[in-house]
């Protein structure tokens, strides 16, 4: 099984330098070493681009973050860089794209900005929109959160022709996932993987899947679908430590620990076993991760 773990960043507009938001109990900020401890790849994120520079030229932009991510990562691990679709925005207000959707030219741009900075332990790009019907609501004229699919494979063949690889992480907490975009003939030839969010975690009683067994038939049709590049994310945040977060729990650490822990047992009474290869959303807290795995096996009766 192959661990991606989600590395988030920020730009600090007023320093003028990105930070790194990933840190553990015991100290500030984070290693790559406590990070490779848990993962075995890094998913340098910026929140769908809310949190990347943003001065209008991609070449530029692309070639800070790269700049920065080799710093803080080094050779440690291998890792992939974000790809931002929002404008930089702390407020999350501007919901349009970065760029042209109808020929991706602000990404091209990036990818070529990000190349300039030579590091072996590149392993790709990460689409870092997170909207499951991006083509579906192009196709119906929308302005928000779409890209036309032909400028997406443009994209993903300039990422392929540079001997990477492109990978997105959508939200799809619906009974009808066969209506998102995750199985178009586009999204399998533009990604080499994909790993779909349920929010189970943090769902309300109105949003799907909410119980432990709608959670099962979720993943049970998530994996009907039968492609090789889906997979499951796992979901937690820092509520499993005592501290707040998005769970729908929030305030009894335990039930968010049990709602955590699902994820492992889920694919268990489905896959009768892990997912090939899982993504992992842990808030910017590294204990998350041991917290979640730990209460996991107190619950399998491993310890």
């Amino acid at each position: 099984m192959t661990k991606f773990g989600l590395w988030y960043v920020r730009w600090d507009s007023s320093s003028g330098k990105y930070i790194s938001r990933l840190k553990t109990l015991n100290k500030s900020s984070a290693t790559v070493d406590d990070f490779k401890e848990r993962f075995e790849m890094a998913v340098v994120s910026t929140l769908g681009g809310f949190d990347a520079k943003d001065s209008g030229n991609g070449y530029e932009d692309g070639r800070e973050l790269a700049t920065f991510t080799k710093s803080i990562i080094g050779t440690g691990i291998w890792y992939y860089i974000s790809m931002p679709y929002y404008p930089y925005d702390p407020h999350y207000e501007n919901k349009t794209g970065r760029g042209n959707i109808d020929t991706g030219d602000y990404w091209l741009d990036w990818i070529d900005g990000v190349l300039t900075v030579d590091d072996p332990n590149l392993k790709g790009f990460y689409w870092d929109l997170e909207y499951a019907w991006m083509f579906k609501d192009y196709q119906k004229g929308r302005s928000e959160s779409v890209i036309n699919p032909d400028a997406l494979l443009v994209i993903a063949d300039k990422i392929h022709n540079h001997g990477l690889e492109f990978i997105w992480i959508p939200s799809a907490h619906t009974y009808a996932l066969e209506n998102t975009d995750i199985w178009s003939t586009t999204a399998l030839d533009a990604f080499d993987y994909i790993f779909v969010q349920s929010n189970y975690y943090m769902n309300s009683s109105d949003r799907y899947p909410y119980s432990y067994t709608e959670f099962k038939e979720w993943l049970a049709a998530l994996k009907s679908m039968g492609s090789s590049k889906v997979h499951i994310e796992m979901e937690a945040d820092e509520c499993v430590l005592g501290m707040n977060g998005k769970c729908r729990s929030c305030g009894s650490q335990d039930a968010c620990l049990k709602l955590a822990s699902d994820y492992y047992l889920v694919q268990h009474d489905v896959l009768r076993g892990f997912d090939e290869h899982l993504a992992y959303y842990f808030g910017v807290t590294l204990d998350v991760v041991d917290e979640v795995f730990d209460y996991y096996l107190k619950r399998m009766g491993v310890v």
